[in-house]
């Protein structure tokens, strides 16, 4: 147990050491002995642990959303799974924004972001699905989500849409603007139709008598 301990601290000590590097200085900069000197270690055992430099940052972009993640659940006040849902996503676009490591890579080296968006789901993407899931399901349990097909992934999509366009939307000073507008979108498109207050039951006027009835 003390060699997985070991193997673990060791391992979580290269992972901050190469998120420290590529906020210094980019991707492109980051070497394995660079790493390897912040972490304090031997560049063999940065081989062994991670691979490559492209590999260590990319479970380093990982590390910090499964932690953001967890923080972002713990701070949620209690409540349903849809209100508990808005509030992970909501606060999950504020913690992508004020992401050092987010930044670096998206101003110096955003080639790296671009299959994740044209290509495939990262580690991070799916670690981001998987709680949007159990939140959806919680949600279809007491009520408060109507669960439809591929609800989780469309919330995904948009919020990898508002995400990666962040620092736009900083240049013109309109992010807390767009985020704040994320939360009744969400409520109306996770709300049941049937909800009371909804104002998504029967279509207007459905509930009116016709011209000339008795």
């Amino acid at each position: 147990m003390k060699s997985q301990s070991n193997n673990q601290s060791g391992r979580d000590r290269l992972l901050m050491a190469a998120r420290d590097a590529v906020v210094s200085h980019g991707i492109r900069r980051t070497t394995a002995h660079d790493i390897a000197e912040r972490a304090g270690v031997s560049r063999m055992t940065f081989y062994r642990h991670l691979g490559s430099v492209e590999d260590a940052v990319l479970q380093a972009v990982t590390r910090e959303f499964e932690r953001a993640a967890a923080r972002i659940e713990q701070s949620a006040p209690p409540g349903t799974g849809r209100e508990r849902l808005v509030h992970f996503a909501v606060e999950g676009l504020r913690v992508f924004a004020a992401s050092e490591l987010i930044a670096s890579i998206g101003e110096r080296d955003p080639e790296l972001l671009v299959p994740y968006v044209t290509d495939r789901f990262g580690q991070s993407q799916q670690l981001l699905l998987q709680r949007l899931e159990a939140l959806v399901e919680a949600g279809r349990r007491d009520g408060s989500i109507e669960a439809g097909p591929d609800v989780a992934l469309t919330v995904l999509l948009v919020l990898q849409g508002v995400s990666l366009s962040g620092r736009i939307l900083a240049r013109m000073d309109r992010f807390e603007d767009v985020v704040a507008q994320v939360r009744p979108l969400l409520e109306r498109y996770l709300v049941p139709r049937t909800a009371p207050g909804s104002g998504l039951g029967a279509a207007p006027g459905a509930d009116l008598e016709p011209e000339g009835s008795p």
